[in-house]
């Protein structure tokens, strides 16, 4: 069943809260509205990334969906979000969601990204460079 307006702005309002916790965040489908609740999460569009150095607002993510609404239509994506734990600073991106953490490792190092997240432990995992055989 599809979300209403008067959905999207309740869980819009939620999203902003849980990005005022260090480590805090989600990621949702944004075709149903649903938590992804499995897998590794990992950014992959650098270029629509948005990094606040700030709480963010419900306006704020409104805004930032509005600009990436053609990235999120693309299949396998998910709107993400996450409050670096060690600076303060909010992320706002376009995810995928991979079961495998190698993957989502590799795919985080091609984007730069600083962490992936995983869901079953419900924590950040820092990118590291891979070691030398």
């Amino acid at each position: 069943m599809a979300m209403t307006l008067v959905d999207w702005s309740a869980r819009i309002c939620a999203i902003a809260d849980a990005l005022s916790v260090p480590d805090g965040g989600f990621s949702i489908d944004p075709v149903g509205g649903s938590d992804v609740r499995r897998g590794y999460a990992v950014a992959v569009h650098p270029e629509h990334e948005r990094v606040y150095e700030r709480r963010v607002t419900s306006g704020d993510i409104h805004e930032y969906i509005a600009q990436v609404v053609d990235v999120l239509s693309l299949p396998g994506r998910v709107l993400g979000g996450w409050c670096d734990p060690s600076t303060g600073c909010v992320y706002l991106d376009v995810s995928v969601v991979t079961a495998d953490r190698s993957e989502a490792m590799e795919l985080a190092l091609k984007t730069d990204q600083l962490a992936i997240f995983d869901f079953s432990a419900m924590a950040s995992i820092p990118v590291s460079a891979p070691s030398a055989a």
